[in-house]
C-alpha cells in the first residue's frame, strides 16, 4: 500500500484504536486516583470534623466577645 483509500483507511483505523486505548487508560487512571482520594478523605474525615468544630467554637466565642465588649473593641479597632 503506497497510498490511496486503503492506506488512508488503515491509518484512520490505527489512529482510532490508539485514541480509544488512550481514552480507556486515561479513564482508568482517573478512576483509580479518584478512589484513592476518596479513601484518603474518608480516613481523615474524623480529624477534619474535630478541628473544624474547634475552629467553629473559637469563631463563635470571638463573635460573642465582640458583641459583649463592643465599646472596648470600638476603641481598639478604630474604623
Amino acid at each position: 500500500m503506497t497510498g490511496g483509500v486503503a492506506a488512508a483507511s488503515l491509518a484512520f483505523g490505527v489512529a482510532a484504536m490508539v485514541i480509544v486505548a488512550l481514552m480507556f487508560i486515561a479513564a482508568f487512571t482517573v478512576s483509580r486516583a479518584q478512589r484513592a482520594t476518596v479513601e484518603r478523605i474518608q480516613a481523615n474525615a474524623p480529624a477534619v470534623k474535630k478541628w473544624g468544630g474547634v475552629l467553629l467554637l473559637m469563631v463563635g466565642a470571638w463573635f460573642v466577645s465582640l458583641a459583649l465588649f463592643a465599646d472596648i473593641f470600638a476603641q481598639v479597632f478604630t474604623v
